[in-house]
């Protein structure tokens, strides 16, 4: 099976440490970049998603962003299923913020299966939403993903 993993770039560690764990199990797994470049400096994607809240709004910076999730939208396509690492953060348990929705969106969409690692925060604006997709919570069991 082939696992798009989706999340806040803030949870890359928890990323990998899960991609290593399903690989181990037999799984191709597809992640976002640990580092990028702009305007030819190499961050690191935690560093990259932060300029945004300093008021970083220049043309390359959103030509970055797009590519960004343009590549990530073709490795959900390819896959059979996503898994939404959906951890805590800013104080709001199991945050899933608005990109994420949007590739929840898209994977339910393509018809692929969609695995959250736990319930979603009910105080998200968009939890409906999210619960309407249909997403298979695995409380944090990765033998639950089938």
């Amino acid at each position: 099976m082939k696992i798009t993993i989706c999340s806040s770039a803030f949870f890359i560690k928890e990323v990998e440490k899960v991609k290593q764990k399903l690989e181990e199990k037999g799984y191709q797994v597809f992640i976002f970049p640990q580092k990028v470049e702009l305007e030819g400096e190499i961050l690191e994607v935690t560093q990259f998603y932060k300029m945004r809240k300093e008021d970083y709004f220049n043309e390359a910076y959103w030509k970055l962003k797009n590519r960004l999730m343009e590549e990530h939208i073709r490795k959900i396509e390819r896959s059979d299923a996503i898994l939404v690492l959906n951890h805590d953060k800013d104080g709001i348990p199991g945050y899933i913020g608005g990109n994420t929705f949007l590739e929840m969106g898209l994977a339910y969409y393509l018809n692929k299966k969609i695995f959250l690692w736990k319930k979603p925060s009910e105080n998200l604006p968009f939890f409906e939403e999210i619960m309407a997709l249909k997403p298979i919570i695995i409380d944090e069991n990765l033998e639950k993903i089938r």
